[in-house]
């Protein structure tokens, strides 16, 4: 599975991410600390190029050279004059820059109050695509003192092909290649997108929308969460074993290997809930055992990281599908 960044030839990916929220899985990229602007992370992130529209000839059967009306290829102008073909596109089509896209988002959050930071940005199929992430801040889940962290993002995503409407997603997933901008879009709790024609600026302005609903589902989330965290689910507790053989249930184990992978899942999942990240350090409780299940597929899925990381973006993926199962499940404890 790629991640589709665009890479010079020397290596370099046009990618930037913020060194406080912790690496990407692809470990490429130009780490940045601190808080900053739009105007050093685009440059960094080779983002800030400009897209120009050029008209379309053709030449007839005789030799003449004509313009055809109502289409125009949009074009990446570069560093030399030269430019970069991407796509036709009818002439109804409106170029919307790199810039102007991310500044909306923004200013939309409040970024220039403090109230939300630049952690990623990028340049995705040699500049078709462009895509950040705004870290909104984290979502704290602390009754009786737990302080738990969950992180809140808004992606922005957009191309310059026609394949893809102006986006803004509201997502705990942070973007950081193709697959996690399309898995953020997939389960975004809210999202707002814009065409790319003459009336964009107004359905950007929907943009202010999206951060209330965001406010709203993360107080909807914590609430869930508190929930969780309510079910006493004491170690070695029957509990543990309705939901986990709800999840994985004995009757599709019918090979003797399905039986061995079942026992060993069973068994890291046991051992992760008991884990300092999870009962042991927020108490023995449906939250903990929550995260246990979602910390199996985040990282013990299979053997390898680069494939656990890469299996979690998938949009409909399974992990995501099996996190929220595991939760109806424990409020069904109650």
């Amino acid at each position: 599975m790629s991640h589709e960044l665009e890479m010079s030839e020397a290596g370099e990916a046009s990618f930037v991410w913020r060194k406080e929220g912790g690496a990407p899985w692809h470990r490429l990229g130009t780490p940045v600390a601190g808080h900053q602007t739009a105007e050093v992370i685009l440059p960094l992130a080779k983002a800030d190029y400009e897209v120009i529209s050029l008209p379309v000839h053709y030449v007839t059967p005789n030799g003449q050279t004509l313009e055809m009306e109502d289409r125009y290829i949009t074009a990446r102008l570069n560093d030399d004059d030269s430019v970069t073909p991407f796509e036709v596109v009818k002439d109804r089509y409106r170029i919307v820059q790199n810039e102007t896209v991310l500044e909306k988002a923004l200013n939309v959050c409040g970024a220039s109050k403090g109230d939300a930071v630049m952690d990623t940005c990028g340049v995705l199929k040699d500049g078709r695509e462009f895509f950040a992430t705004i870290d909104l801040g984290t979502l704290i889940i602390d009754p009786q003192g737990v302080g738990d962290e969950i992180g809140r993002y808004l992606v922005v995503h957009t191309s310059h092909d026609g394949t893809t409407p102006i986006t803004y997603a509201n997502t705990d997933i942070r973007a950081v290649c193709k697959n996690t901008v399309r898995f953020g879009q997939s389960v975004a709790k809210s999202i707002v997108t814009a065409r790319h024609t003459a009336n964009y600026d107004k359905a950007l302005e929907e943009a202010n929308q999206v951060l209330q609903i965001s406010s709203n589902w993360a107080k909807s989330f914590k609430e869930t969460a508190e929930r969780l965290l309510a079910v006493p689910i004491p170690a070695g507790s029957h509990k543990i074993d309705k939901v986990l053989n709800n999840l994985w249930p004995d009757r599709d184990a019918d090979t003797d290997r399905k039986i061995e992978n079942r026992d060993r899942t069973l068994m890291t999942v046991r051992s992760l809930y008991s884990s300092s990240k999870n009962a042991a350090g927020f108490g023995y409780n449906g939250w903990s055992l929550f995260n246990a299940v979602g910390e199996y597929y985040d990282h013990h899925w299979f053997d390898d990281a680069d494939r656990n990381a890469k299996a979690s973006m998938q949009i409909g993926n399974k992990s995501y599908n099996m996190k929220t199962r595991a939760a109806d499940l424990i409020l069904d404890l109650v």
